[in-house]
């Protein structure tokens, strides 16, 4: 599938450009027989597919026959599969709008395969039956299509033209990609009564070349129509794909975005720039505000939840189990909701349809609440200075009650709570739209306190097995985690199974409490029995019965992205070890105190009372990023941490 969108803040940067690692003849159908015999890309042996060119060709120009600006675009690409994974690379999805003002087309689309096969390059056409063209819903129809006979070794070479009237969409093109980009070539042709700005992002250069070109002559409109012509092209570009702590690769990718802003003739200026506020009146006149609007319409099933419930939060709680049991949460995550009759009737619905019958339900009993639209932190930064609602992919709920507590919630999430959202919602920039008064902004990335407190009291037998009972009690998002875990396990064995993995343990007496309830906490408890590694007469204990830090975080020595942390946390272990009679410590972890540039430390205390050890461990992180300035500082600082869980102690006998 293919998807050109980004955006950016930086300035353009151009230089000389080198030739591409490969060259090529870039002309549409010229594919040679070296490019068919690669098996690997010089720069990146472990790619398992390349772009080995591509040319993206936007051109805005007034349509004397229709009577409007289009935006046509000539795209074609060819790429390289390496290996296995990478055959439905060119399996592609469009959406084409249906609303006839758009005047939108999807045309001459070009699907070429091409193998080498007995020394030779043989081509493989994709049929136009092929291509599939299917309503999706009353505003969009789907195409898709996929590059026949594809095999490893195959060189694909695809094209299309679409052409829009919605030439404000212009969108956001990427050089980088997820795979390697041997050369890339994005040529603007923008007329001169367009009034736009260009802005870039990520870490490559450009060689830029600039003409100019005829448009569609307009007469005394616009005399002398000129399209001024710029061409991008970039080479070598590395693939750019998901690190451990990374959220959202593609928001670092190089690319650009051209944002219009209005038309300019000489007789008429036509204003296109937006405000958040422009934003807030859209959203008011959307269906998202028009459902929350909208009757209750099982208003006496509502009057019979709430009847014995005392606060606030009891309340709500009732009327989101009230609309659980009628709808059933379809996993999607949507922003704008369906008409209210159309998701009860179907007993399922996204997470919009979701929020808005609560809300609606919500606002019969008498609760102030507003939608909160997010742009969630797999899909990127929400840029402030590009106001759009076409900025946000997610919505969810916020009350305000009569003391003034702000309540935040996804109401189709099971495993959420009040101020208790999953931590792709964790932004710190999230519009809420009251149905009364102006829009503004909130922080989304620290509502909960999430935390997890593990004790162990076990005893160590003369055999070195270490023998106890463990248990967790979870608050917050590791709550939710938990929760989740055993969710999609969906078995005790398989959650036992999990755990023993985890622990190094044999595992039994497994008992949990929470699962179900609607809230923000949970716990497991369970006995385990664990062997020592023993050395002569000598036990070397682990104290440890989980890890709590990741151990690929800050595994790369160098880095040029952030690391992204799920959320803020801390995590309190305490542990309690009987010595068998005879047994004597020989050695403890090391007392320590730890901390780096990041708002984290944590602390290791360890003593000896009378026959037993004992061992505390707390860690705090009180922030979600880590950036690259301080990347080196907090992988040592990390490195240590994983330390602290490896020191063991160690006993011997008398």
């Amino acid at each position: 599938m293919k998807h050109l969108k980004f955006f950016s803040i930086f300035l353009l940067l151009s230089g000389v450009m080198h030739a591409q690692t490969i060259p090529i003849d870039s002309r549409s159908g010229k594919v040679s027989e070296a490019e068919c015999a690669l098996t690997t890309y010089p720069l990146d042996t472990a790619a398992a597919a390349l772009v080995l060119f591509e040319d993206h060709t936007l051109k805005i120009d007034f349509d004397v026959t229709e009577g409007v600006p289009l935006m046509n675009i000539f795209h074609r690409e060819r790429v390289k599969i390496l290996k296995e994974e990478e055959k439905d690379r060119c399996d592609f999805e469009f959406y084409v709008s249906r609303d006839p003002d758009d005047l939108e087309s999807l045309t001459n689309i070009s699907v070429v395969t091409y193998n080498l096969e007995n020394g030779k390059v043989v081509a493989s056409k994709l049929p136009r039956s092929n291509i599939f063209r299917t309503r999706e819903n009353d505003h969009l129809d789907k195409v898709t299509f996929a590059a026949p006979n594809v095999k490893v070794g195959s060189v694909i070479e695809v094209q299309f033209n679409r052409s829009t009237a919605r030439f404000r969409d212009i969108g956001d093109f990427y050089f980088q990609r997820d795979i390697p980009v041997n050369k890339c070539v994005y040529t603007l042709k923008l007329p001169r009564w367009l009034q736009f700005k260009t802005l870039t992002r990520g870490e490559a250069s450009y060689s830029i070349k600039e003409t100019s070109e005829g448009g569609t002559q307009l007469g005394d409109l616009f005399p002398g129509n000129t399209l001024d012509v710029t061409e991008y092209t970039a080479v070598d570009l590395r693939a750019l794909n998901r690190e451990p702590g990374l959220y959202c690769p593609r928001q670092y990718r190089s690319s650009m975005s051209v944002v219009v802003s209005g038309l300019r003739f000489p007789s008429l200026y036509r204003d296109y720039s937006t405000t958040w506020d422009d934003v807030d009146k859209q959203v008011l006149d959307s269906p998202i505000i028009g459902q929350i609007k909208a009757n209750c319409r099982f208003e006496k099933e509502v009057d019979q939840a709430l009847q014995g419930k005392e606060t606030p939060q009891d309340k709500l709680a009732a009327i989101i189990a009230l609309v659980r049991e009628k709808v059933q949460w379809n996993d999607s995550f949507r922003l704008v909701p369906a008409e209210a009759s159309k998701v009860l009737r179907d007993r399922s619905g996204d997470s919009a349809d979701i929020n808005a019958l609560v809300a609606s339900a919500a606002r019969y009993a008498g609760f102030d609440v507003a939608p909160v639209l997010l742009r969630c932190r797999s899909n990127g930064l929400l840029m402030n200075m590009l106001p759009d609602t076409d900025a946000f992919d997610k919505m969810i709920l916020r009350f305000e009650l009569s003391d003034g507590t702000a309540l935040y919630v996804d109401a189709a999430d099971p495993d959420g709570w009040f101020n208790l959202l999953r931590d792709n919602d964790l932004v710190t920039q999230a519009r809420v739209v009251p149905i009364k008064g102006p829009g503004y902004w909130v922080d989304l990335s620290n509502l909960s306190r999430n935390i997890t407190q593990y004790t162990v009291s076990a005893e160590l037998t003369p055999d070195g097995v270490m023998k106890g009972t463990a248990k967790a009690a979870y608050g917050g998002i590791p709550s939710y985690e938990f929760k989740e875990a055993v969710r999609r396990l969906d078995s005790e064995e398989k959650v036992l199974e999990l755990l023993e993995k985890e622990t190094s343990a044999e595992v039994e007496d497994f008992v949990s409490e929470g699962l179900e309830e609607y809230s923000d906490h949970s716990s497991m408890q369970y006995s385990f029995e664990r062997n020592c590694d023993v050395t002569g007469e000598t036990v070397f204990v682990n104290p440890f019965m989980e890890h709590f830090h990741s151990e690929t975080l800050f595994r790369a020595e160098e880095r040029k992205l952030p690391v992204d942390f799920p959320y803020q946390e801390q995590v309190v272990y305490t542990f309690r070890l009987v010595l068998p009679e005879g047994y004597t410590v020989e050695q403890l972890p090391q007392r320590r105190r730890i901390a780096s540039s990041l708002p984290s430390s944590a602390v290791l205390m360890a003593a000896v009372q009378g026959n037993a050890v004992t061992l505390s461990y707390r860690f705090d992180l009180g922030t979600l990023l880590c950036t690259p300035q301080d990347y080196q500082d907090a992988r040592a600082y990390w490195t240590a941490l994983l330390g602290l869980g490896e020191q063991m102690i160690v006993v011997k006998k008398n």
